[in-house]
This record gives structure tokens, sequence and C-alpha cells, in this order.
């Protein structure tokens, strides 16, 4: 990385890739906050609703309609524009024009660095599997892999099985996923900024991977 400079750490893959666990613990090791349109949002929709905006973002939230790509990218570039430090983004870029906002974005504005793409890649069959066989915590929201366990060793709450982890769901979702992650690799792998990292491996040897190419 360039020094002196704030960079912004983008990770993809499918669902169930162990992103999520990976950014976390990313973000501990270098002090980084992670940033999502969905942690954006939730902000906006505490604020004054007489601004058309933020009424708007409300308005599609509230019916549970995905925000435009123009929302997503104005909350990003706000959040950028006023953010003082390298950050880690959460599901963005997710399609061309929001990686076109971003390599823009860091063109006219010198003191970023970046995005580095980093992409946690497994076969859409261990997704299946792993999302599956999966348990979520009913209070904390914590996710566990295959386990027997019924209790949550964070918050003591009730492990369940969600109801929409099932093989026809994850397969529609790897459809809608697979050909977004190939546009973002194919739109970054041309400058070298893309990180393709096997997790397929346990969690520990992905960390380890990541910051070894990093």
């Amino acid at each position: 990385m360039v020094e002196n400079k704030k960079t912004i750490y983008s990770f993809l893959g499918l669902p169930a890739s162990g992103k999520g666990t990976q950014a976390t613990m990313l973000a501990e090791k270098l002090g980084l906050q992670i940033v999502g349109v969905g942690t954006l949002v939730r902000e906006e929709i505490k604020k004054d609703s007489n601004d058309p905006f933020v009424a708007e973002i409300k308005k599609r939230y509230e019916a549970g309609v995905p925000q435009t790509d123009k929302i997503a990218i104005d909350l990003i570039e706000n959040y950028l524009k006023n953010n003082n430090s390298s950050v880690i983004l959460d599901g963005f870029p997710f399609r061309e024009s929001q990686a076109d906002f971003l390599d823009k974005f860091v063109a006219e504005n010198p003191t970023f660095d970046g995005p580095v793409v980093i992409y946690i890649k497994i076969d859409p069959e261990t997704a299946i599997k792993r999302i599956t066989t999966r348990k979520v915590c009913s209070e904390c929201g914590a996710i566990f892999g295959a386990s027997d366990e019924m209790i949550c060793e964070k918050c003591g709450g009730a492990l369940v099985v969600r109801t929409d982890d099932n093989e026809e769901t994850m397969r529609n979702r790897i459809e809608f996923y697979l050909p977004r992650i190939k546009e973002i690799v194919d739109h970054y792998d041309k400058s070298h900024k893309v990180l393709v990292i096997n997790g397929e491996q346990t969690i520990a040897e992905v960390s380890a991977e990541i910051l070894k190419q990093l």
C-alpha cells in the first residue's frame, strides 16, 4: 500500500464464503471500521425526514425495497469525504457503476488509495453446504457452522436454522451473486487490485493468506 494514504478495502464473496468474518478480523488487525450501505442507511433514517434525500431512503427501507444505485453511491461518497482513515467497505462496490464511482473518487482525492478488492473464493457447492447446515443466534445474530449446539456461546441465546437457509434459495442467491462478483473482479483485475483468496481453507488460514497478499 502507498504510505500516508487512506486505503479503501472491499470484500467480495458468495454468501457463506466467510467474507464477513474475514472483514471483521482484518478490521481488528488494522484498527479499521467496517462500513456498508445498510449501516449508512440505518444512520440516515434516524435523521430529520423532512430532508427529501432522507425521506426517500426511509421510504424504501420501510418498504423493504433495495436502495437505488445512486443512493448507495451518495451514501458511500459522503462517508468517505468525512472519513479520516482507511476503511473496509462491506458489499460495495457490487456493480460496475459503483466501481466506476470509486475509481473517479480516488482519482479526484489523492489522499485515498485503492480500492483493494479481497475476493474470498469458494465453490458454489461449498456455499450451499455451509448455508444449509449453519445456525444463527436468535438474540445476537451470531452465525455458527454445522453444530449440535443449541445455545449461543456468545450471549446464551437460542440457535436456530433460518427458514431462508435452504438449497433452493441459496442457488438463486448464487445465480444473482456470481455475475456481479465477476463484473467487479474483471473491472479491477486489469489494475491488479484483486486479491483472490482460497476460502476453502480454515478461518485462520484464510486470514493469514489475506495478510500475506496485502
